[in-house]
């Protein structure tokens, strides 16, 4: 999360969308009085090569996701009301599926189920053991991002990143800034080995599970589930 004063705008931080990078790459441009809230692990501020990239500074009681209200609460009117308020959303099947795997990483029951028989040629799914877990998953525990971005049904952003045209997006960010085009380091990532498309994931009650929950994403983003 970033309460720039030196650039007039808030970057509201979302999950799996992103916000890493996007927040590293803005904390390059942040100054004086300015807030950056720190990531939680050291390696987490390192880019693919190794650089140092995410500088905090100032976070006082600020938190890594802190949602609009409470930061609307922690500022001044006219800042909530001024500055460029700034976040990013993600096709949320796809999102569901990225933030499925960042909750289950190393945990035994969602990794690869495969046998030694299998070798031999025994036809194997891998995905048959994943896709209860995952239902179970975006039924039980899944959250929308509403509260980064949206007041009930109202988007309260004034500039949205889209996941999909991250690159893009970011570019002309900078340009409404008014700050030289910044570098988008890569952090957080490789957590999810194989790339399967997201719809391998689902069945018809999971799908309608994130549909319903995310119902504000698609309504006002147009996103749309799609098969790989």
């Amino acid at each position: 999360m970033i309460i720039s004063h030196s650039h007039k705008f808030i970057f509201i931080k979302s999950y799996k969308t992103a916000g890493t990078s996007v927040e590293a790459a803005l904390s390059q441009i942040c100054e004086g009085d300015d807030v950056v809230t720190p990531l939680s692990k050291y390696e987490f501020n390192k880019d693919e090569s190794g650089e140092w990239v995410h500088r905090a500074m100032n976070e006082g009681d600020h938190k890594q996701h802190d949602d609009a209200a409470t930061i609307r609460a922690s500022v001044p009117e006219a800042v909530w009301n001024e500055y460029t308020k700034i976040s990013i959303c993600r096709n949320p099947w796809d999102r569901a599926v990225s933030f499925f795997h960042w909750e289950y990483r190393g945990r035994p029951e969602a990794l690869d189920g495969r046998r030694w028989w299998h070798q031999l040629g025994i036809p194997y799914d891998e995905m048959k053991h994943i896709r209860p877990l995952f239902r179970d998953y975006v039924r039980d525990k899944l959250e929308n991002n509403d509260k980064f971005y949206f007041e009930g049904d109202r988007l309260i952003a004034d500039f949205m990143i889209r996941y999909e045209h991250l690159e893009e997006d970011f570019a002309r960010l900078c340009e409404r800034l008014g700050v030289e085009h910044l570098r988008l380091p890569r952090l957080k990532t490789g957590i999810r080995k194989k790339k399967r498309h997201y719809s391998d994931y689902y069945d018809d009650e999971s799908r309608e599970i994130v549909a319903r929950k995310h119902a504000n994403d698609i309504k006002t983003f147009g996103y749309t589930f799609e098969r790989g």
